[in-house]
């Protein structure tokens, strides 16, 4: 499939980048399919920003309706979903009670995400607990963010924590343009589960028998999500204690 846009002489095509890029239209990064310059110019545009819909429903709420917009009022306003500000493409609700202000690229986002074997985060409205990546549960004060939550609630990401970690593995070299990016949080939930138990503070008075439990614990979800470095750190306060 191919289109035309009034901003570049070539035609697009519809296809999968061979790696992260910043959209034309909402300045956001992208990923996956998308409309790339047929002969091959720095220009992309997320398949959402390419051929956007005139009219789309808010997902966590049927009574507010979204409008596309090129400009406007919204910009310089944050996006709903990732907290960064509007630039060009976005969507704009038409309610009188509340203006939100979203990427188009945001409203595509993966309703599931995989954190590891059995524990699957779902997109949510707001973050139920810190964010894993950042550890804050709102992004600002003004901007709560959209989060992947686990059923539980006890496990988050801000959907721009994933973005962003997406973009740092893909520079890493941890994947290719054929891969799919968001199997990155597979990777990277280990390593953040680990890091936050570091930086817990440590209890008062804490019994011998609680820190044996906790230490046991630790064990065995490192054992689960093959992390080496949680193992021996795990090994260390079970024999310290």
């Amino acid at each position: 499939m191919e289109i035309s846009n009034a901003n570049h002489p070539h035609k697009l095509l519809l296809k999968d980048a061979n790696c992260p890029y910043y959209c034309w239209g909402c300045n956001q990064l992208g990923f996956r399919l998308s409309y790339i310059c047929s002969k091959g110019c720095d220009f992309f545009l997320h398949k959402q920003c390419g051929k956007p819909q005139a009219i789309i429903e808010y997902p966590f709420s049927n009574k507010c309706i979204l409008r596309f917009r090129d400009g406007g009022p919204g910009v310089d306003s944050p996006c709903d979903a990732c907290g960064k500000k509007i630039k060009r493409f976005h969507y704009r609700c038409t309610c009188t009670f509340q203006k939100r202000h979203l990427h188009p690229s945001c409203l595509a986002e993966e309703t599931n995400l995989e954190a590891m074997y059995g524990l699957t985060l779902h997109l949510q409205k707001t973050a139920t607990s810190k964010c894993l990546h950042c550890g804050t549960k709102d992004l600002r004060s003004n901007v709560r963010g959209w989060a992947y939550v686990s059923t539980c609630g006890n496990y988050c990401y801000h959907v721009s924590c994933v973005k962003e970690i997406i973009n740092k593995n893909w520079r890493s070299g941890f994947f290719t343009g054929k891969s799919d990016p968001f199997r990155t949080i597979e990777q990277q939930f280990p390593k953040d589960m680990n890091r936050m138990n570091q930086l817990t503070l440590p209890r008062k008075k804490e019994g011998p028998k609680r820190k044996h439990a906790e230490a046991v614990l630790s064990t065995l979800f490192n054992m689960l999500t093959g992390n080496p470095f949680g193992l021996i750190g795990a090994a260390q306060r079970y024999f310290s204690s």
